[in-house]
C-alpha cells in the first residue's frame, strides 16, 4: 500500500548517469505503488538529460539554486560522492525541503531495517535484518548490507559491495564496486574504500585503501579502442559527480 500524499513528487537531483538510472527505479517504484509519480529533476549544468533524446517525459525544472521547493515536492539526490551530497542536501533543506526513501520494488529489505531520510536502495539490493541506513545513505543495485550492520548518513555504497554482518560503517563514507567488509570492521567517518578492496581490520576516519590493481602479464600490440557504444552525447555530464 502506498502511504504518500496527494499532489507529491519526487524530484530527482543531478541529470547524470546516477539520475538518468534513478528515473528507472522511480518509475518501477510508483508503478508498484510505493512512492509518488516522478516530477522532474534539477542540474546545475542544465537539461542534460536532453542529449540523450529517450528523456523527453522528464522535465527539466532548472537549476538547484533558482528552484524553490514546492508543496508536495519531494527530493532524492542523484549524487554518488558523499561531501557533494551532503552540501546539496544541506542547501535544499536551508529552504524547507523534504527528502523521499525510495526503495526499488525489487530489493529483499528486512522488516526491522531502519532507514533515514533520502535513502535509496537499488534493485536487488538487500539490507538484513536489524540493519540501519543513515539519513542520504545510497545502497546501489545487487549491494547487502547483512545482520546488525549500521551504515553513517550520507555514505555511498556502490554495486555488487557486501557488508557483512556487525559492520559499522561511519558518515560520508565511500565503497566501491565489489568491495567485500568483512565481519565486525569498522569504517571511520569519510573513508573512501577502492573497488575490489577486501577489508578485514579497521579503517580510520578519512582513509584511502584499495586492492592491488590489474596487473599487465604480457604485452600486446593492439589496444582496444573506447566501444562507442558507451559514448557520452555531448554536453551530457551532470554537474553533481
Amino acid at each position: 500500500m502506498s502511504d504518500f500524499g496527494t499532489g507529491e513528487r519526487i524530484i530527482i537531483v543531478g541529470g547524470g548517469g546516477f539520475g538518468r538510472e534513478l528515473v528507472s527505479h522511480v518509475g518501477d517504484t510508483h508503478r508498484a505503488g510505493m512512492a509518488p509519480p516522478l516530477g522532474g529533476y534539477l542540474d546545475d549544468a542544465g537539461d542534460v538529460m536532453a542529449a540523450f533524446g529517450h528523456y523527453g517525459h522528464v522535465a527539466f525544472l532548472g537549476r538547484l539554486d533558482d528552484y524553490q521547493p514546492r508543496p508536495g515536492d519531494l527530493f532524492t539526490l542523484a549524487v554518488g560522492a558523499p561531501r557533494t551530497k551532503k552540501a546539496i542536501a544541506e542547501r535544499l533543506k536551508i529552504r524547507g525541503a523534504r527528502f523521499a526513501t525510495i526503495v526499488h520494488p525489487s530489493a529483499i529489505t528486512s522488516p526491522t531495517c531502519r532507514m533515514g531520510e533520502g535513502v535509496i536502495v537499488g534493485t536487488h539490493a538487500g539490507p538484513g535484518v536489524d540493519t540501519v541506513l543513515g539519513d542520504f545513505v545510497t545502497l546501489n543495485s545487487y549491494s547487502g548490507v547483512g545482520h546488525d550492520a549500521s551504515i553513517g548518513d550520507y555514505t555511498t555504497i556502490s554495486g555488487h559491495v557486501d557488508v557483512t554482518g556487525g559492520t559499522r560503517i561511519g558518515e560520508g563514507v565511500f565503497i566501491g564496486s565489489n568491495a567485500s567488509i568483512l565481519p565486525r570492521v569498522k569504517i571511520g567517518d569519510w573513508a573512501n574504500v577502492g573497488a575490489g578492496s577486501i577489508v578485514y581490520r579497521t579503517i580510520r576516519a578519512g582513509s584511502t585503501v584499495y586492492a592491488p590493481p590489474a596487473k599487465l602479464l604480457k604485452k600486446g600490440q593492439l589496444a582496444l579502442a573506447p566501444d562507442p557504444a558507451v559514448r557520452k552525447p555531448d554536453g551530457a555530464g551532470s554537474r553533481f559527480p
